[in-house]
């Protein structure tokens, strides 16, 4: 009986799933690159034999170039690409890595929000002010308020 992983392997080897193994592939090589140059990878994709890298704008000519001189260290070295742990690129004939930069910022936000725990404050203050406010409405505004704040006062005593 086959494993989910054999029935993975034979489906991705087709044509129509080649996306799959070109995923696989994007990663390994993009694993080979440095930490600190691989946080600012947005995304990469192949298309028509050309590996694109899209970058943010935090990195500069020299990291540019050490990810495109890292990359194709990896593809035109036979050694590294028959070893297991790129066995996913051996398929995919890439002949050159090109590196883009994009200037939108990455925009980080919070994919989920609890509202489950409401925080209740008590009143503290009791209304005891002295309002000095010349303008009629805004007396009254206030006036108002005072009376609110004195009655929950009242209650919560």
């Amino acid at each position: 009986m086959k494993t989910t992983q054999d029935i993975l392997t034979s489906l991705q080897h087709k044509p129509q799933f080649k996306k799959i193994i070109h995923h696989k592939c994007i990663d390994k090589l993009l694993s080979t690159i440095l930490p600190a140059l691989r946080r600012n990878i947005k995304h990469g994709y192949i298309n028509k034999n050309i590996f694109y890298i899209i970058i943010t704008a935090a990195l500069n000519k020299y990291d540019k170039d050490n990810i495109i001189k890292t990359i194709k260290g990896v593809l035109n070295s036979p050694m590294i690409l028959k070893s297991e742990r790129f066995m996913e690129c051996n398929e995919i004939n890439i002949e050159d890595v090109i590196v883009y930069v994009d200037h939108k910022p990455n925009i980080m936000s919070d994919l989920h929000t609890t509202s489950t725990h409401k925080i209740m404050y008590t009143e503290r203050a009791s209304g005891d002010i002295k309002i000095n406010i010349n303008d009629a409405k805004l007396h009254a505004l206030a006036k108002s308020i005072q009376e609110i704040i004195k009655k929950e006062h009242n209650e919560s005593s």
